[in-house]
């Protein structure tokens, strides 16, 4: 199977992530809540593990310490600037106005996706492995807040049926992005060290800023233990694969 065959089929299995959401019309919304706060702690981890040792370590192989550290901070600050121009993307709970937000939701999704695209493509294309964790990692973080999407959809007018073929159709960037980044790769190959440290920086950002406060929303020693455990585990579920893969 070709590189780019693989980057196309990973890229639609991300896109099916959009239709977790639909859970919601199965189950109590209130206790999909909760549970989505394991998915989180489990993501944390596989984020946050994705980023400090691999594509960082990746990066300083094909680069130097000196020039891919300050790129790896760079990818902080840009997806900070990102989230606050795509600010309605993270609306929850009701506090803004859904109608009005229902459409830039939709909007700031597809932006998204197709930015989750080209990450995707550029770690398969400094390494297989790699592209796998990223992938893993990508549609982790993808799974709780598809779920608060599809939760804003319905609150602003759309049918739950709707909120589904919307939010995929959305979702589908993820292949444009992964289709553009595959077809610019020559041009883009020699920008690869610093692009893994901009995607560490990326997930780093999302498992500190968007992610782990999420976590403090319970105070139950139980839960918080349980949380923990779950990071750890996110953390070690993509180290040993990447040993193994690696043949260490």
């Amino acid at each position: 199977m070709s590189l780019f065959v693989t980057i196309i089929i990973v890229s639609f299995v991300e896109s099916l992530i959009a239709f977790i959401g639909g859970l919601f019309a199965i189950f109590n919304a209130e206790k999909l809540k909760k549970a989505s706060h394991f998915v989180i702690s489990f993501a944390v981890g596989a984020l946050l593990s994705v980023a400090m040792l691999d594509l960082i370590p990746e990066a300083i192989e094909l680069g130097s310490v000196e020039s891919i550290l300050p790129f790896v901070l760079v990818g902080i600050v840009l997806f900070f600037i990102l989230e606050k121009s795509l600010f309605w993307y993270h609306c929850h709970d009701g506090v803004c106005p859904v109608h009005t937000y229902t459409y830039l939701v939709l909007w700031g999704d597809f932006l998204h996706n197709l930015v989750d695209g080209v990450i995707i493509t550029l770690a398969f294309m400094a390494n297989f492995e790699l592209g796998l964790l990223t992938a893993v990692a990508v549609i982790l973080h993808e799974i709780p807040q598809e779920i608060s999407d599809f939760g804003v959809l319905v609150a602003g007018g759309l049918s739950r049926r709707k909120a589904l073929i919307y939010n995929y159709f959305s979702a589908v960037s993820v292949i444009i992005g992964a289709v553009i980044t595959y077809s610019l790769g020559f041009w883009l190959e020699p920008f690869l060290p610093f692009a893994l440290a901009i995607i560490a920086g990326n997930f780093i950002y999302l498992a500190l800023t968007d992610l782990m406060p999420e976590l403090h929303e319970t105070t139950s020693f139980k839960h918080g233990l349980l949380q923990t455990i779950l990071i750890i585990a996110g953390a070690i579920a993509v180290v040993i694969p990447g040993l193994f893969l690696s043949g260490h």
